[in-house]
């Protein structure tokens, strides 16, 4: 996620323990590769189908008011089959996902994706996700 994320409960409101971010998922967005990190996440569906992926298990989608929780380190992936957006609630304990977002921001405005040499931006976001601790592990399903 992060096409459309607003940070709701940032981590330095909770001192670090947890941290809730809106996100909207376009629709028809492909999924992104298989992530994995440290904290564990919580998505709660609010609006419309989220369709989600662990790594080596078949894909589940999840209708509004449906929630997986992502333990820490197991690789997942999500995205938005659907004609319309979807809305999602993350809940990240311990917090540290909110300033990631915070931190990618102002890095495409520094650099926005559609001017700037795209080696260089990969390899700045590839910086940013390791300082947060999201490591990419498997290419997006498909």
């Amino acid at each position: 996620m992060g096409q459309n994320v607003r940070v709701l409960t940032p981590g330095s409101a909770t001192e670090g323990r947890v941290t809730v971010i809106e996100a909207v998922e376009p629709p028809h967005s492909p999924p992104p590769v298989f992530t994995r990190h440290a904290f564990i996440e919580m998505f709660l569906v609010v609006k419309g189908a989220l369709t989600f992926q662990f790594l080596h298990e078949s894909a589940f989608v999840l209708e509004a008011g449906e929630m997986v929780t992502v333990p820490g380190w197991k690789p997942h992936s999500f995205w938005n089959d659907g004609d319309d957006p979807v809305h999602v609630m993350l809940i990240c304990t311990p917090a540290g996902l909110d300033r990631f977002f915070e931190a990618s921001d102002r890095l495409l405005r520094r650099m926005p994706a559609d001017t700037s040499d795209p080696d260089l931006l990969n390899g700045e976001m590839d910086r940013l996700r390791a300082a947060f601790g999201l490591e990419h592990v498997a290419p997006a399903p498909g």
